[in-house]
């Protein structure tokens, strides 16, 4: 089915519902223009070979020849690829398919069911520009010959393609500037563009072989020469020779450049822009490139708008996103932690992947990770409230399995069935040697040996949280060794479009085995060597835990200079005594705590100023004596009050040697402790 048309610059819809087209074309009736049908992406191509419409609404999901298809057929031909193409879907936010129509050129996507007044609202933009583009050609005609009308053309489809290549501001300012000065035959060009930093148009982009230098690098509308142009909204050709010493430094011509031809970018009313086009010859720019350059301008402001849009939602997005997530990861004296998270890269939208890590105890660590169905921020809500249930089912207590039923419990309480996540919830126990799993609906762990092995530890298979209520707890438990490292993801990580799942676990096997040791730059490790050629359909998120086994020999720590660290540093002491000096009685190695913790303590204190910085903490054994040294590279502050102060005397008074190495650059601490004589073994008596 499809409708003639009986005039130049109608609507055309496309879709193979006819009841869509029907409810479409009442939508569209009050606009008073006419309305082209066709059910199918063949009659749309058909109609567009007789027809010059003004805007294109085309179904997404059509057979035979889809939507995408069919935008792209249509960019193809030089005589439609400038027609506005807005897409219309009632299936839902799909990432990948948005980030394909505008590729194929969108200027919209709108998801069904829509608001009729927002949609004529936005289909009368289109036409409103195409009768005054039409007004403007149908002028230009008139008085241009066939050279200049071709030249036109010419001109206008290459800003509108290098519009439409980029998405990035800063990519799209660089080649709207650069095309604009070889079109024009201009030395110089320049492109400013709103910017929410700084007040008024800052420059963004500069192109050609002579240098355009404004007075200032911010135009402010209405200040100034350029200022007024801008203000009026409306394009003007600036000569040097008609303008004072004042307005010409302003508007950076003299000397090499003789004329200047400025163009306002206006979008929807507002100013976001002022393209700078400078040549040596004062008749270069004529009344001709005033009138195509201001009809080109139309364009360029609608793709910058766009992209500083897309900008913006994007770090409004990841900022909300990483907000979500654990600021950082605890301090645990038994293991190490390390974790990643990126985001997929194509649309604006909130993730739902997470990651968190609980210290229960001094040898229990809590560790959890989860991928919420959907985007947006419905999904943030969730995501942060799953965190933080589990969280406190963790701290209560409770089992692996135990806590994912209680968390499927509250699920569906709260939000009735419906998948809403899949979840995988770990506890390391290091005094009992065991990592405990359960899993809802989530990929496994992998388990890293010491020898490079690697494994995945299987829960007990559960559907995803809000699928059914869970009768009982289900998890399992593995032994685990120091030195061994768990890492846990979400299926952004091995999951490709069009390739087997086994093929990317192996790719994730391969990974793990060449991986190095140390959890943070594992974690780099996997996600380089599991990027395939394609990239991520979806966000990740990494959790890498590595059990720590009690150091033989010496123990040697960097730490970050936070209070956090000192805590930290006396709990691994404390675990490197027990292998190390087990002869030691317990109230001399509770001494040496006390004192390793008031030199830590200092150098957190007194060695560095808010800036972030390290210090090093190292213990050794020699045959008769235990060497503790702190070292940080800071200078020494005294302390700011009149609290504080004993924790040299302390140090003193619990080590039998105290040594202190102050340098302008850094200062030394180290304590020696003679092993006492019960390290002997006692003399035997006869009964």
């Amino acid at each position: 089915m499809s409708e003639q048309l009986g005039a130049q610059g109608a609507i055309l819809l496309v879709d193979d519902h006819r009841e869509s087209l029907l409810a479409l074309s009442a939508v569209l009736e009050p606009l008073g223009e006419e309305v082209a049908l066709a059910s199918s992406g063949d009659e749309a191509l058909r109609v567009l070979l007789h027809a010059d419409c003004s805007v294109i609404l085309l179904d997404v999901r059509m057979p035979d020849m889809d939507g995408l298809q069919t935008a792209r057929i249509i960019r193809s031909r030089p005589r439609t690829r400038h027609i506005p193409i807005i897409f219309m879907t009632g299936g839902g936010r799909d990432v990948e398919e948005i980030a394909r129509a505008y590729e194929f050129g969108a200027v919209d996507y709108v998801i069904k069911p829509f608001e009729p007044e927002i949609l004529r609202a936005k289909v009368s933009v289109f036409v409103q520009l195409h009768h005054e583009r039409a007004q403007r050609v149908r002028e230009s005609r008139a008085r241009a010959e066939a050279e200049g009308m071709a030249r036109a053309a010419r001109t206008l489809q290459s800003l509108s393609d290098a519009a439409m290549m980029h998405v990035d501001v800063d990519d799209l300012a660089e080649a709207l500037t650069e095309r604009s000065a070889e079109l024009f035959g201009a030395e110089a060009a320049m492109l400013l563009l709103r910017d929410e930093s700084v007040p008024g148009l800052r420059v963004r982009a500069r192109a050609g072989t002579r240098e355009l230098a404004l007075e200032r690098e911010q135009v402010q509308p209405g200040e100034g020469i350029l200022g007024s142009v801008a203000g009026s909204m409306r394009a003007a050709i600036l000569l040097a020779a008609n303008l004072d010493a004042e307005d010409r430094v302003a508007a950076g011509i003299g000397g090499e450049l003789a004329s200047l031809l400025v163009t306002p970018l206006i979008c929807a009313g507002e100013l976001i822009g002022l393209l700078l086009l400078g040549s040596e010859d004062a008749a270069r720019f004529a009344h001709a490139d005033l009138k195509l350059l201001s009809l080109a301008a139309e364009r360029m402001a609608l793709a910058v708008d766009h992209a500083q849009r897309y900008a913006d939602g994007r770090l409004l997005v990841e900022t909300l996103q990483r907000s979500l997530l654990p600021e950082r990861l605890p301090l645990h004296p038994r293991v190490q932690l390390a974790a990643r998270y990126l985001p997929a890269g194509i649309a604006p939208q909130v993730g739902g992947d997470w990651y968190d890590a609980v210290h229960l105890d001094d040898s229990r660590v809590a560790l959890m990770i989860g991928d919420v169905v959907g985007h947006g921020i419905g999904a943030a809500v969730t995501m942060s409230q799953l965190r933080n249930a589990l969280r406190a089912f963790a701290v209560e207590g409770h089992r692996p399995g135990e806590a994912l039923r209680l968390l499927d419990r509250a699920v569906l309480a709260t939000r009735g069935p419906g998948m809403v996540a899949t979840v995988l919830f770990v506890v390391i126990d290091a005094d009992a040697g065991t990592v405990t799993v359960a899993s809802a609906g989530h990929p496994p762990p992998a388990l890293r040996a010491v020898d490079g092995t690697v494994r995945f530890l299987e829960a007990e298979r559960r559907l995803p949280l809000g699928l059914e209520a869970r009768s009982g707890p289900g998890d399992m438990t593995y032994p685990v060794k120091p030195g061994e490292t768990l890492l846990l993801f979400t299926d952004g990580l091995v999951e490709r479009r069009g390739e087997p799942i086994t093929a990317s676990f192996d790719r994730l096997l391969d990974a793990l085995v060449a991986a190095p040791a140390e959890v943070d730059e594992l974690c780099e490790h996997v996600l380089r060597r599991t990027t395939t050629e394609q990239g991520r359909d979806d966000d990740v998120a990494l959790l890498a835990v590595q059990l720590l086994g009690a150091p033989v020999g010496s123990l040697e720590l960097r730490l970050p200079a936070t209070a956090r660290s000192v805590t930290l540093a006396r709990h691994r002491l404390r675990v490197w005594l027990e292998e190390n000096a087990p002869d030691l009685d317990p109230v001399a190695r509770g001494d040496l705590e006390v004192a390793w913790s008031e030199a830590c303590s200092n150098v957190v204190r007194h060695a560095y100023g808010p800036a972030e910085a390290e210090f090093e903490a190292s213990a050794s054994r020699g045959r008769r004596e235990l060497q503790l040294t702190v070292r940080d590279t800071g200078a020494w502050r005294a302390p700011g009050s009149r609290s504080g102060g004993r924790g040299l005397p302390l140090m003193r008074q619990l080590a039998d040697e105290l040594t202190i190495d102050r340098q302008p650059d850094s200062t030394t601490v180290k304590m020696i402790r003679r092993m006492p004589e019960l390290e002997l073994a006692a003399p035997q008596h006869s009964p």
